[in-house]
């Protein structure tokens, strides 16, 4: 029997992904459990583990193949036995790029469309009735139509080929009446840019600048001026070159994974904020007490505050739901993220039924999840399934702040620095240990009243730490 292997959803967001590497290879025994392939998402590199046992008989989805989730990308079964091509579960193919105006007459997208160059010609002097192409401003885009260049009309395209200069150092070229074939070019490849038509028209402008036209000077009208000793010229530091194009870099799929999220998020969700003072002297204590215990190595404010969140989404089970085809989505299950900061993005792992577990495994399963993320080897299933999040700056000396929902939830918790301030006590003026908490909401399905419930609730369980041991 043979048994399908399918590109698994490694994460919420995840739609397709990338084969990296085939860590088993056709003909090779599979091991339930055992890794078969790397594979790239839009969070981050996961491994594929395989559920079945026997030999990998076909790979549909060859190396640096993108493939959507549910796709097959491989088989599994008893050895020997005849694999045939499934329908539609072949990887798609690179998109290719369409023409912008296709027409019967084009060759195919794949091969580019030649660019007509209008013949070059000697042109009589414009008559009334002609049209004069003006000169472009400084940061507009070429024209692709033929231009007039130093008294010739010319198809911009061939002249670019002809001659490699910046759209910018064009415009200014044509203004100040530089013959750019002369020149030779001080930018990337030979390539010449604003500053070579500056030397050349000895005028150096200033960005953005337009020269005026000069008024005609006579020489009866020039003063000679003495030329100053070389000693009176103070020796000026070379300053960098200002004028060329801003650095672009591709973002990575994460951090465009980041961006569509949160497009997604802060246009399509209304969010209302909830803030809480929670005095945290007690808790502080008991932590300190409880690091000691091998059970608690490395507890840490952000634990205790987890699972304290757990139990007040138990209590007030509204906040762990979400807005989904206009309903409400209720999950059984308190699965509360955690958002941990990697090179260049977030990702999330998910703390699956911490309302239900103790304090130490809390811990314990804590740390491991943020560990794997922060290393860049998270499980497949690390990163799905969360209900609710929690973003803690406590570690940066900010003052407060407020976090956006992730897709697919229905609130976060944005945790602040632990502050000392004077506090009131039964009357009393003490130095205290406060702690800010905001809570986000969806407030389509998440009113003032329920976020005011469930921030009631988180103060009493973090103030009264020892409820978090029941």
């Amino acid at each position: 029997m043979s048994v399908e292997i399918t590109m698994p959803q490694l994460s919420d967001t995840m739609s397709e992904g990338t084969i990296l590497n085939w860590l088993k290879q056709e003909g090779d025994t599979v091991k339930r459990g055992e890794a078969l392939a790397e594979v790239a998402t839009d969070k981050a590199d996961l491994e594929i583990e395989s559920f079945h046992e026997g030999t990998l008989l076909k790979i549909f989805a060859p190396k640096g193949a993108t493939v959507k989730v549910g796709s097959i990308i491989a088989v599994v079964g008893e050895k020997g036995a005849q694999v045939d091509a499934p329908p539609a579960a072949k990887p798609a193919a690179p998109a290719q790029a369409a023409p912008t105006q296709p027409a019967p007459s084009q060759p195919a997208p794949s091969q580019p469309a030649p660019v007509q160059a209008a013949p070059v010609q000697q042109t009589p002097a414009p008559q009334p009735s002609m049209h004069v192409a003006q000169a472009a401003p400084f940061n507009s885009a070429p024209q692709v139509s033929a231009t007039q260049v130093n008294g010739h009309a010319v198809d911009a395209k061939a002249e670019e080929e002809r001659v490699k200069i910046s759209p910018l150092a064009r415009n200014l070229a044509t203004n100040l009446g530089v013959d750019v074939a002369s020149l030779a070019g001080s930018g990337d490849g030979g390539r010449i840019v604003k500053r070579d038509i500056e030397r050349a028209a000895g005028a150096p402008m200033q960005a953005g600048q337009v020269q005026a036209p000069s008024a005609p000077q006579t020489p009866a009208m020039q003063i000679p001026v003495s030329p100053q000793p070389a000693a009176a010229k103070a020796p000026q530091a070379p300053r960098p070159a200002t004028d060329g194009p801003a650095a672009t870099e591709q973002l990575s799929r994460m951090r465009q994974a980041i961006a569509a999220r949160m497009v997604e998020s802060t246009t399509s969700i209304p969010h209302f904020y909830v803030t809480s003072k929670i005095h945290v002297d007690g808790l502080a204590k008991m932590r300190q007490s409880l690091k000691p215990l091998p059970q608690y190595e490395g507890l840490t404010f952000n634990h205790l505050i987890l699972k304290a969140s757990a139990l007040a989404l138990r209590a007030v089970p509204r906040v762990n739901a979400a807005f989904q085809n206009n309903n409400l989505l209720q999950p059984q299950a308190v699965n509360v993220g955690i958002v941990t900061a990697v090179p260049d993005g977030l990702l999330i792992p998910v703390l699956k039924n911490a309302d239900q577990q103790p304090l130490a495994d809390i811990v314990a399963e804590g740390r491991a999840l943020v560990q794997r993320a922060r290393s860049g080897r998270p499980k497949p299933d690390d990163l799905v399934g969360g209900t609710f999040s929690i973003s803690n700056m406590g570690m940066f000396g900010v003052e407060s702040f407020t976090a956006i929902i992730s897709p697919g939830q229905g609130a976060i918790l944005a945790v602040s620095p632990i502050q000392e301030e004077a506090i009131v006590v039964e009357g009393n003026v003490r130095v205290g240990s406060v702690m800010r908490v905001t809570l986000s909401v969806d407030h389509r399905i998440i009113d003032g009243v329920i976020a005011g419930e469930f921030l009631t609730e988180l103060k009493r369980l973090l103030e009264d730490p020892v409820l978090l041991l029941a």
